[in-house]
Formats: C-alpha cells, structure tokens, sequence
C-alpha cells in the first residue's frame, strides 16, 4: 500500500495545525485503522518520565473514538507511572501492551473512557525529536497485539518525517532556505552551507530520489520508496515542495536538523544521535532520520559517551533523567 502519502502529508505546511492533523489522520488512515478511526497529537515530552498532549486530531466515521482517546490519555496521565511517556520513548512504531503489559489498560479509568467501544489495544507511531516535542499517530484496536516486524520497519521511517514535518512548522520563520532545486536535481540556488560542491551533489542526488519515491515506485516498491526519501539529508535539509507562479515544480531545501541544549558539553551531532538513542531508536534507523551513514552515527555515539563518562545509554538516561526508567 502506498504509504508514501503519509510522508507528504507531513511536510504540509502550508495547512493550519488542525487541518495538517486531520491530513495526517486521513492520509494513515488505510494503513492503520481497525475499525475505529485514526488519532493524531502533537506532544511535549521533554521530561521523559511524563508527556503533554497539546493538539489532537481525527480522521474517522465517529468522532466519540477520539474523545475516549483523549480520555484515556489523560488518565493514563494521572498514573503512578505515565505510560504514554514510557510509548513514546520506546521506538517509533509499537503497541501499547507491548510496552506496558494488558493490565496497563485494564485500568478502571481507561475502561471507563473506552466503555462504549470494544477497545483493548492501541497502536501508535510516535515521530519523537531530540527537541523533545514530537507527533503522533494512533489507532485503537479490538485485541491486544504485538506490532509486526515490517509494520515497525516502515513506520519507523514514516515516524522519522512526522517528527520532520512538526519540527518544520515549529520553526520555518527562522530556518532558512539554504537551496532550491529541481526535481531532476538541477540546483537553481544556493547559499551558506549548501554552497559546497560536495553539498550541491548531496542535494542533487536527494532531489532526484526524492521525486522517484513520490512517483511509480511509491506503487510498485513502497518499502524502496520510503527507503530513499530520508528524514533529513546529510543531517541538516529536508526538502519541500514549492510551486511557483508559473506552474513550476521546485524542491526547497530548509535548514531542519533537531537543536537540543542537553549535555551541554557535547556536540549538537552528538546531542542528537545520543537522545535518539534514549528514545529507543537503533543505529540504522538514526542514520536514516539524519540522512548520515551508520558508521557516522556509531562513531558519533561512541564519542559522546566517552565525553560522558558512561558506558551505555542506560547510564545516560540514569545520569541525565533520574526518574525515567532505562
């Protein structure tokens, strides 16, 4: 199926938050809906140990489906232990009795809120940022299950551009357009860091693939598809769509890699490979959100845990967040 759609559906900036939500609700919705809807949410988990929901939407026949989700959340919220913080930090694509056990929602407020449902389980794909904020999509399910391994492998990346996307509207009026290119990869601007000939060729190359994913092979390969349309390129474009007056096709470059301010003594790469990893992301998927080779982002990791100290990212999260659980 064609999930390329989902990705599009993310850099559409142009659209105001609740449209964008509800695009993105309906453009996962043959991909993900069991029967009840889709849910999206944008989310502030910068303390890993809980979560705030800030905006929600809904692509669905009954709306009632998302205000029991809300309602849920929320309880979930009040919890010795907010389970939506442990889902958020546990990779991209999983379900929620795969992270906290059945008897997490078996939780008499949960069962209130989902009472005129027959909901059991929720799937989630969780675009989580080292910014800390992040979106998200859900699904409530009729029984418990365990995500499947090709689920989370193309979910994954799916997720890598929700939270591109999110980021993107949170900062387009102070990133600046650094290229613009053609979809056949011809680059008709450019400046600062995308001046370099190693930059233009990148960017080249980028354009292209990225024009291929969204054409016949999003239909005839869709896991090469989103294969080749990375989360970012060479860990600081994403490229968006642009018409002109006239018609004309371009592809934008903006300047979209996630800033963090914690550890202060590491680097932002490092920074931003290390929190990925505390998000529960492995290597390849990391290399993959920042358009980076796997070798880069090992090494990267490796040196700032050296810098830190530690040996392991379950040190780093004792070290740097006491109340979350490793």
């Amino acid at each position: 199926m064609d999930m390329v759609g989902v990705i599009e559906s993310a850099y559409r900036t142009e659209l105001s938050e609740a449209e964008w939500l509800s695009e993105v609700a309906r453009a996962a919705r043959p991909h993900l809906d069991a029967g009840f809807g889709v849910a999206t949410w944008t989310f502030d988990a910068r303390d890993l140990t809980r979560t705030v929901v800030m905006n929600t939407g809904f692509a669905g026949d009954d709306p009632g489906v998302l205000t029991a989700m809300a309602a849920a959340s929320e309880a979930a919220g009040r919890q010795p232990r907010d389970f939506r913080a442990a889902a958020h930090a546990n990779g991209p694509c999983q379900t929620v009795s795969e992270v906290v056990g059945t008897a997490a929602l078996e939780v008499p407020e949960l069962r209130v809120a989902f009472a005129p449902y027959d909901v059991h389980d929720m799937m989630g794909v969780v675009g989580a940022d080292p910014t800390g904020f992040g979106l998200g999509v859900g699904a409530a399910l009729r029984a418990p299950r365990r995500a499947t391994r090709a689920e989370v492998r193309q979910w994954s990346r799916v997720a890598a551009h929700l939270a591109a996307g999110f980021r993107l509207r949170r900062t387009i009026d102070t990133r600046p357009v650094e290229a613009i290119v053609t979809p056949d990869g011809k680059v008709a601007h450019a400046e600062s860091a995308a001046k370099s000939s190693d930059a233009l060729e990148t960017l080249r190359r980028a354009a292209i693939s990225v024009d291929r994913a969204r054409g016949r092979l999003r239909r005839e390969d869709c896991d090469e598809a989103i294969e080749i349309w990375r989360g970012l390129i060479s860990g600081r474009w994403s490229l968006v769509e642009q018409f002109e007056s006239d018609g004309r096709r371009l592809l934008v470059a903006r300047q979209n890699d996630p800033e963090t301010p914690f550890p202060p003594n590491l680097t932002m790469r490092e920074r931003q490979v290390l929190i990925f990893r505390m998000l529960g992301h492995p290597l390849k998927l990391i290399a993959y959100e920042l358009g980076l080779s796997i070798s880069t982002v090992s090494s990267t990791l490796q040196g700032a845990l050296r810098k830190l100290g530690v040996s392991s990212i379950a040190d780093v999260i004792r070290m740097l967040m006491p109340g979350a659980e490793p």
